[in-house]
């Protein structure tokens, strides 16, 4: 089974989203609201796929796709993200993004980029 982390400032976001994946099956291996608690988190449980904001009010999500490809090159990551946007989207890619969502999203758009990013 696919351990999927959930890494946005939005809990309300976080939740909705928690929902939707255990519906589906899905197991949330934890819940972060920044690079601080993604770390630790890591550390203690790890993950097979992170859904991760680009946005956060103090952090850029681009900067913790890095370090986190950097510590963990195997682990899936799929962006989520409103801002529709070119460059963003290249430089996700090349900092080794596996996928981009765009908010808003519905749940089968959702479950359809998971899917995909983890080749199911």
């Amino acid at each position: 089974m696919i351990r999927i982390a959930l890494v946005d400032d939005s809990v309300i976001l976080r939740s909705a989203i928690r929902n939707v994946l255990e519906s589906s099956g899905f197991e949330v291996a934890f819940e972060a609201g920044g690079s601080a608690e993604l770390r630790a988190k890591m550390e203690e449980t790890g993950a097979d796929l992170i859904l991760l904001d680009i946005f956060f009010p103090t952090e850029n999500g681009l900067d913790i796709l890095a370090e986190l490809k950097r510590k963990y090159p195997r682990v899936k990551a799929l962006m989520v993200t409103g801002l529709r946007q070119d460059t963003i989207l290249a430089e996700a890619q090349r900092l080794g993004a596996d996928g981009v969502l765009y908010k808003p999203f519905d749940t089968d758009e959702l479950l359809a980029a998971i899917r995909h990013v983890c080749g199911m």
